[in-house]
């Protein structure tokens, strides 16, 4: 059998209190619509098909992931989107067809593929909870452990509304029962909607076989209407990933003061101090330690690193044995191998630095390839002569860059070289323990008057 995934996001967002669809804010780093388009396609669906309010910009969101895209113009309720999504696909009676909601974004792959296999064997599997406060959810009505109905929060009685297991909005069906009966759904309820619930009841009448799989992770269904629901969900699903990590051995100071936006791969013996933040995939090797305020983001972090505070690592690869910080600004396109020193208010951009260099202080380096057992004083930059080109920056082994050095690239520091402080440098050195100096002749100009604000004497 083939599958179909159906995405229903056409919902307005209206308790959001925002200009944009709540599908768009972000939650552990991506759009929150997003996390369910990449877990459907995990599951191999031969066709994903998005229903989405017209209103709604997703950009480029749903054009880089290959999807179907439909519209549900009037908010006629969920069998009307179904139906909607269901014209833009050729009819396939022994296809099966998952249903996600936009706004669930952590239902799991092994959740829908247990959901899928069941089907199989059956005509619909419902993905169920059971929740000490179930106000807001259907709940579902079983007879003699069958499920022969779901009904809404707003048409339930007082007795219903007791029942803690609800319907969670996730459902696989076949796609020819689903074709058959959706037609007879009737818009009779309150909210005047066409309920894809009521599928339930039709389905129980005429004696088809319906199934449930009930989830113990409740974050898995946990859906998002407001921005308060969005970061209580987040904090909640951080506070998982934390707590996993501490069971595989990483030290983590305080799981209710770190934010992992993305995967955080670490090894053992990992420490991370608090209000640290990870966002894209970020990996940690053993023995490191991650300080105080720190934010990474797509990096690869060897063994016995020292992150020191408050320091910005973003796609970057950092070799073992390497200290960084505080204050430290790794930008992309930065390699940093083993042993190297990166001083407090250090900024590094697409650079390679190697083995045993130490970058000191307040010193800015971009543009640039390092040797090994460097020693660059503080304040020292590399820069280009028009500020546009991005020039290359050479410096060979074993040099020695006096502090508040200025290198002009196109420019290359020969091996052994020694530079003396303050040197603006524009040629290349021929090292080989030679001594440089370029700096401008100092001159004292007697009585000078300071001038005014308005520049005169």
């Amino acid at each position: 059998m083939s599958l179909t995934t159906i995405i229903l996001a056409a919902g307005k967002s209206k308790r959001m209190n925002s200009l944009k669809t709540k599908l768009l804010f972000k939650i552990l780093g991506k759009p929150i619509i997003e996390h369910v388009i990449d877990t459907a396609s995990s599951i191999s669906s031969k066709n994903i098909i998005c229903v989405l309010n017209k209103k709604d910009d997703y950009g480029e969101i749903l054009e880089n992931k290959k999807i179907i895209t439909t519209y549900q113009n009037k908010p006629l309720g969920t069998a009307d989107a179904v139906q909607i999504a269901l014209k833009a696909k050729s009819k396939e009676d022994k296809n099966l067809v998952l249903i996600l909601c936009g706004d669930v974004p952590f239902i799991s792959k092994n959740t829908l593929s247990t959901i899928i296999k069941k089907t199989k064997n059956n005509d619909m599997c419902l993905v169920t909870a059971n929740l000490e406060n179930p106000f807001g959810y259907g709940r579902i009505i079983r007879l003699k452990q069958k499920i022969t109905e779901i009904i809404e929060e707003k048409d339930a009685n007082q007795e219903i509304k007791k029942i803690n297991e609800i319907n969670t909005g996730i459902i696989c069906i076949k796609e020819g029962v689903l074709r058959k009966y959706l037609k007879s759904v009737k818009n009779k309820n309150k909210q005047k909607e066409f309920y894809l619930t009521d599928l339930v009841s039709l389905l129980s009448t005429n004696n088809h076989k319906i199934v449930s799989h009930k989830i113990t992770n409740i974050l898995e269904i946990m859906g998002i209407n407001t921005k308060k629901d969005l970061v209580t969900l987040e904090k909640k699903k951080m506070i998982e990933k934390a707590e996993a990590l501490l069971k595989k051995g990483v030290l983590i100071r305080d799981v209710s003061r770190i934010d992992i936006r993305g995967t955080l791969k670490a090894q053992t013996d990992v420490e991370i101090d608090v209000n640290c933040v990870f966002e894209d995939n970020v990996s940690l090797g053993q023995n490191t330690t991650v300080g105080q305020n720190c934010y990474l983001n797509r990096c690869k972090i060897g063994n016995n690193v020292h992150i020191k505070p408050n320091t910005i690592i973003f796609g970057a690869t950092i070799g073992n044995g390497c200290v960084v910080g505080p204050y430290a600004r790794i930008r992309p396109g930065t390699v940093i191998k083993n042993d190297v020193q990166i001083g407090n208010f250090v900024e590094i951009k697409n650079s390679t630095i190697n083995d045993g260099t130490k970058i000191n202080h307040l010193s800015y380096i971009g543009d640039a390839t390092l040797g090994k057992n460097i020693n660059l004083g503080a304040g020292t930059i590399t820069c280009n002569y028009d500020g546009e080109k991005k020039h290359k920056t050479v410096i060979e082994s074993n040099s020695f860059i006096g502090s508040g050095t200025r290198l002009v690239a196109p420019i290359k520091i020969a091996k052994g070289s020694y530079i003396g402080a303050g040197s603006t440098l524009t040629k290349d050195t021929i090292g080989d323990g030679t001594l440089t100096i370029a700096r401008a002749r100092q001159v004292t100009i007697e009585k000078w008057k300071k001038r005014d604000k308005k520049g005169k004497k």
